[in-house]
């Protein structure tokens, strides 16, 4: 029988989530997401879509890996992108990440200098915390 229920993935929807650290540029970056429910799954790329107007989480199932992204004003995004494994049942409620605010624009333009340049980012460091 074919479940007509939205999978439920590895996250807990309705947990509160912090970005806190510094952008590209080194300025304070804040951000505060919601996990939303009903995620979406890519079985190709086994990958958890998780999607709101107000977040977007990224979560990886062979790696755990994650981003999140706060997305409440979509002239300063704040993301922070962890490669730390997440594991819910382990007691770990802080995850350092590699963080960039902007505009889709800006995060763009970043990432568009950072392919295959060698260049690094001088800022970028956060640390996405579960409440």
């Amino acid at each position: 029988m074919i479940s007509t229920e939205p999978p439920k993935g590895p996250l807990v929807e309705g947990e509160r989530w912090t970005i806190t650290g510094l952008d590209q540029n080194n300025n304070r970056l804040e951000g505060n997401v919601v996990v939303p429910a009903n995620p979406s799954y890519d079985s190709t790329d086994r990958e958890w879509y998780y999607r709101t107007a107000a977040a977007r989480i990224y979560f990886t199932e062979g790696t755990n890996e994650f981003q999140v992204w706060d997305t409440r004003d979509p002239s300063r995004l704040v993301i922070c992108i962890v490669r730390a494994p997440y594991r819910y049942a382990s007691q770990q409620n802080t995850f350092p990440g590699i963080s960039l605010a902007g505009s889709m624009a800006d995060i763009n333009a970043v990432f568009a200098k950072l392919s295959g340049s060698g260049t690094r980012l001088t800022g970028g460091d956060c640390t996405v915390t579960r409440q």
